[in-house]
């Protein structure tokens, strides 16, 4: 008979279990840092080292769902592809059968050692203080694990509790019921090191064990699907390979479900050995066929979760493997960069004017990630050149470095821009104030001529054309006629109803007009820069040219958020916030 004592002392049990598992993943993830993310994207090329990295890292820290949830997050901000995260989903599910075999094993009993251990390092561990922490808490998950095996003891032949045990132990009852259970205490390892430990007190069997083990895999995938929602779609796409891995194996299981038991019992063991055996066999078998067939698995995932959202990752285009010794192919392959750098600005200019027609925040997400894309190719693009500027250079091969600096930070700040410009929207958006449809039609009216002159600059990028500068010169003359004639408009609009949304209808104006004056810099200093790849002297035009000048320092938000006509900037100078004429705009 289960008495008030008993219950509690498993309750009690269980949250100190749940403690323990949360607060030990948090301090190991605390512990490895950006190392984790580091040594995912590098090994993650090849599905198999994947695996094997998803299975060590969720052994190490004691939770699949911690696994996913971060690989999830990781292929979000652009540090993994969707088929980069298949490999270390399926590791993850082998990585967690570890808690099983712990109990099997009997090695609970080394968390009473485990505790005052973590405690002692964490106070007198000097170096090795970080490591306190996690040892407490690995300590605080086998000490729990102990403490509910001990309860139970006393109703290994309880009659009562044996039949309530068989009655719900039946397919596909008992699945449904550790889906539940998983889902609920949102760790699989709890259900899992329960039934281990329900069977070393001899009150579950292996074939009764088995269901609850294919229900808790299935409800391990709860919490990456929750979490997933808010991500894009790679993410989510990531979130329901993880819920088809483990579905999909339960499926293919359950007609052999008498010869996979079979197969365990020949392995031999105690009863909560081969309970722990099954739960590692099982997820062994169900790895190595979904690695054999992983690329037809990516497929179907994307089937099922269907979208053309663009995946952004964070890398270079040209620059992966570093600069060559060559400089001459060094500068080549940093112009190259340079170009799709030009296009990541060009998209996320895009990406917000498509977030004005659609006001979905997944347009808007775009945004950020293609800002946090163009931030990564000017570091990228500026290592490279520190690179370079460490050898023996020419005079001109020096200026054409600073001339490249200079653009890559241009475009940076040209980007910033692009974002402020979404934000100005999004803010909008969240707190309930809508853009009228008429200034949304005019703000497009005014971009369509600074997305023409974006597009037109981006032709040979960095270098450019007489035509083209012609070109430019004029959309930006016409730019600057409309955005005055949208201020006046405004303005007027103001003093006859005096409506907060056309007051800041002005910060969207600044905006466009200072990235067509980050546009205007980039033209000049395109143009300059092709006059010296030809050797030829650079023109002293109407223009005004840019001169050359020390680096300043400098960060690239806070120069780009100002008003046009007050930037500061870093290595070649420019004349900003002038017309062609030299006039100030």
């Amino acid at each position: 008979m289960i008495t008030w004592e008993i219950l509690f002392a498993v309750f009690s049990s269980l949250i100190l279990f749940f403690y323990g598992i949360e607060n030990f993943s948090r301090e190991i993830l605390a512990v490895a840092r950006g190392t984790f993310a580091t040594i995912l994207s590098k090994v993650t090329e090849r599905p198999l080292l994947g695996a094997l990295l998803g299975a060590a890292i969720t052994a190490l820290i004691q939770s699949s769902a911690a696994t996913t949830i971060i690989t999830a997050n990781l292929i979000n901000t652009g540090t993994l592809s969707f088929i980069q995260s298949l490999g270390i989903i399926i590791g993850s599910n082998v990585g967690r059968t570890v808690t099983a075999q712990l109990v099997a094993f009997k090695m609970t009993g080394f968390g009473q050692i485990l505790i005052p251990a973590g405690f002692l390092i964490g106070i007198f561990g000097r170096r090795y203080r970080f490591l306190g922490k996690p040892l407490f808490y690995f300590g605080l998950v086998l000490f729990s694990l102990n403490l509910i095996s001990t309860a139970l003891v006393p109703f290994q032949s309880d009659p009562a509790l044996i039949g309530l045990i068989t009655r719900y132990s039946a397919l596909p009852l008992a699945v449904l019921i550790g889906f539940l259970v998983t889902t609920v205490v949102q760790s699989s390892a709890v259900t899992t090191g329960l039934a281990v430990i329900l069977a070393q007190q001899e009150l579950l069997t292996l074939p009764q064990a088995i269901p609850f083990l294919l229900g808790a895999n299935i409800g391990s995938t709860t919490p990456t699907l929750i979490a997933s929602m808010r991500m894009n779609l790679h993410s989510r796409r990531a979130a329901v390979a993880h819920f088809v891995f483990n579905l999909g194996g339960v499926l293919l299981i359950l007609p052999f479900i008498g010869p996979f038991t079979g197969i365990v019992m020949a392995i031999g063991g105690a009863e909560a050995q081969m309970v722990a055996n099954a739960h590692l066999t099982f997820n062994l078998i169900m790895a190595a066929v979904f690695l054999l067939f992983i690329g037809q698995f990516g497929k179907i995932v994307e089937r099922l979760v269907p979208g053309d959202e663009p995946e952004i990752l964070m890398r270079t285009r040209y620059l992966e493997d570093g600069v060559p010794d060559d400089t001459h192919l060094g500068f080549e392959l940093i112009q190259k960069e340079l170009g799709h750098a030009h296009e990541v600005t060009l998209n996320l200019f895009r990406a917000v004017t498509a977030y004005l027609s659609t006001s979905r925040e997944a347009d808007y997400q775009m945004a950020e990630r293609l800002k946090n894309l163009n931030s990564h190719l000017d570091e990228r693009i500026e290592r490279a050149l520190r690179t370079i500027s460490a050898r023996q250079l020419s005079d001109e091969e020096a200026t054409e470095m600073v001339f490249l600096v200079r653009m890559s930070n241009e475009l940076e700040r040209l980007g910033y821009l692009g974002v402020d410009f979404g934000e100005f929207f999004h803010r909008a958006a969240q707190n309930g104030n809508g853009i009228p449809a008429d200034l949304v039609q005019k703000t497009k009216a005014v971009y369509r001529i600074l997305d023409e002159n974006i597009v037109g600059l981006g032709h040979l990028f960095p270098g450019i054309e007489d035509k083209t500068v012609a070109e430019l010169r004029a959309r930006d003359v016409e730019l600057q006629r409309a955005i005055n004639r949208h201020y006046r408009e405004q303005l007027a609009s103001l003093r006859g109803r005096g409506n907060i949304v056309d007051s800041r209808y002005l910060e969207v104006l600044s905006i466009i007009e200072a990235a067509n004056a980050k546009v205007r810099d980039l033209r000049k200093l395109a143009e300059q820069y092709s006059y010296q790849k030809k050797s030829r002297p650079v023109p002293i035009s109407g223009d005004g040219p840019l001169a050359l000048r020390s680096p300043e320092t400098g960060s690239g938000r806070e120069e780009a958020a100002g008003h046009p006509t007050g930037y500061r900037t870093s290595g070649i100078g420019a004349q900003e916030g002038r017309d062609d004429h030299g006039r100030g705009l």
